[in-house]
């Protein structure tokens, strides 16, 4: 269904992109729904940079808001760069799907020289460019806040020139996180992934980039009650984490932990404060910021209501004071994530505390006042069976009088590129869907609400994540006829190719070399 464009634009309000002229068009095309995508800060805070750049006006595109721009209705085919954010290795599809409709070519070899040069960046990006290789003229590789101003003007440059698309990709290679990927072609035999054949000069390798957090703010600029969050001004005090779980892509990502100054953190409160009453905070564990408590007795102070994005276990169970300000916040449920029902597989994924330890902390909870308490947990597991999670939950449970309320959300587990689960071999297809009905079954007899994901989307999810261009390379063919979702359409590529698709996304790579080692983790070397 497409959105009422003029009744959304109406119920706006904070930072204008239409109070902007510039001589060039960045679109920034959100791989979802509008409500989706004015809740994520990594996107309003790419909208922003581009609208500070003095030659550059940006446009937002939504998948629920038709095939033109959000603020003017221009064909996407009329901008000078298509910018997109991907998080999640689903949202190829909906970058797929936008180019079709809109009438961009989709894949970025067989583009003219008229057309939109095409910028994608995110976490996806930063985990595995390959897979989204065939589609983007450049992948940028880390945190854009310091660099994307700088690309715009090197753009500006090529134009000045008269540089050709080749000629212009080539100057724009030299950037550090710039990964052009058609002057990189990748060796595949069977499962051997051996490595690039690069063009003449062209980096070996992309290095990550990273920035000083203490150099830019990052929070809300557009303010709607139809945002998943409902009128909520977002904002960052921290990036990476202290924490080194073995699974986790966000810190594989965002490492080493940064905190922004107490100082950034209140202006920024002070901003969003002309807007909203609202307070959403987001880090990697926003717990660990050294004035913690200073932050959240300054929103207090002026009237907020906050949330977070998340809340490590540890360091709430170390810092038991922090509830009494939770409890200020207005926080009705707090989610934690053991992960786990194993005390060794937590200890192992770096999650820490025992049971007792977990059983504790959940009682302080609900003595404090907070009713509710959600628990995340990974089914599908090769470390143990979904037995092991609903006993854990089972002794939790027993704990709780009828006042209070827990419930378990739960998805699979997926080794992702950069984490120590990397080349890890996931159970099989069938060993999934025993252990989600294991574990729902077990969830249902213990009366516990819960949510979990999508089987088939997971499965999907595992065989993208760790995939190459040559398999990327067939989603549009695939998505002419579905949505990208059907087994049996996967089936008769991956067989194609000389994979099997009950197999190979378990395991797709022998050896220490894979797609993602274009990125310089510091860890491996081509």
């Amino acid at each position: 269904m497409i959105l009422n464009i003029t009744h959304l634009k109406n119920l706006e309000r904070g930072l204008s992109l239409n109070n902007k002229m510039g001589k060039y068009l960045f679109v920034g095309c959100f791989p979802g729904p509008y409500e989706m995508g004015m809740a994520n800060l990594g996107y309003q805070s790419v909208l922003k940079t581009v609208f500070d750049s003095p030659q550059w006006r940006v446009e937002r595109l939504f998948t629920d808001t038709g095939i033109r721009t959000f603020e003017k209705s221009i064909p996407v085919a009329e901008a000078d760069i298509v910018g997109l954010t991907l998080g999640f290795e689903i949202e190829i599809f909906s970058l797929v799907q936008l180019f079709m409709d809109s009438g961009l070519e989709v894949y970025a070899n067989k583009r003219a020289e008229n057309q939109p040069l095409v910028l994608v960046g995110g976490p996806l990006a930063s985990l595995n460019p390959e897979i989204i290789a065939p589609f983007a003229d450049i992948v940028f590789i880390g945190e854009s806040e310091e660099s994307l101003p700088d690309l715009l003007t090197a753009w500006e440059e090529a134009q000045d020139l008269d540089l050709s698309r080749q000629e212009t990709l080539f100057y724009l290679s030299r950037f550090p996180g710039v990964y052009v990927p058609r002057f990189y072609f990748p060796m595949v035999k069977g499962s051997i992934f051996k490595g690039f054949e690069k063009v003449g000069g062209v980096p070996e390798r992309i290095q990550k980039q990273r920035v000083d957090v203490s150099r830019f703010e990052v929070f809300s600029h557009i303010y709607t009650s139809q945002s998943f969050f409902k009128n909520m001004g977002l904002m960052e005090i921290n990036r990476g984490c202290s924490y080194r779980c073995r699974f986790c892509a966000g810190g594989a990502i965002y490492r080493p932990l940064r905190q922004r100054p107490i100082e950034m953190v209140m202006k920024m409160i002070d901003n969003l404060e002309k807007f909203t009453s609202h307070l959403g905070i987001i880090g990697s564990d926003v717990l660990s910021h050294p004035q913690w408590e200073d932050i959240i007795k300054y929103a207090i102070k002026n009237a907020f209501t906050v949330n977070f994005s998340s809340l490590s276990a540890v360091t709430l169970s170390r810092r038991r004071e922090y509830l009494s300000y939770l409890v200020k916040c207005g926080i009705k449920t707090l989610t934690l994530a053991p992960e786990s029902g194993d005390a060794e597989t937590r200890q192992y994924f770096g999650k820490g505390l025992d049971d007792e330890e977990w059983t504790d902390l959940i009682q302080n909870i609900f003595q404090s006042g907070i009713p509710k308490v959600k628990l995340y947990f990974m089914i599908g597991k090769a470390f143990h069976s979904a037995e092991k999670d609903l006993d854990f939950i089972h002794k939790l449970s027993r704990k709780i009088n009828s006042k209070h309320q827990l419930s378990v959300s739960y998805s699979f587990l997926v080794p992702k590129p950069h984490t120590d689960l990397e080349n890890m071999k996931s159970l099989s297809f069938l060993a999934w869907k025993k252990e989600r009905e294991l574990f729902e079954t077990g969830l249902k007899k213990m009366k516990i609400r819960f949510s979990g994901e999508s089987l088939r989307v997971a499965w999907i999810e595992l065989l993208l994540a760790r995939a190459d261009r040559f398999l990327a390379q067939e989603i549009p063919n695939l998505m002419k006829q579905k949505n990208g979702l059907v087994f049996n359409q996967w089936k008769t590529v991956l067989k194609k190719m000389g994979r099997e698709f009950d197999e190979w996304p378990r395991h797709p790579w022998e050896g220490d070399l894979y797609p993602w080692s274009i990125i310089d983790n510091h860890e491996r070397r081509l």
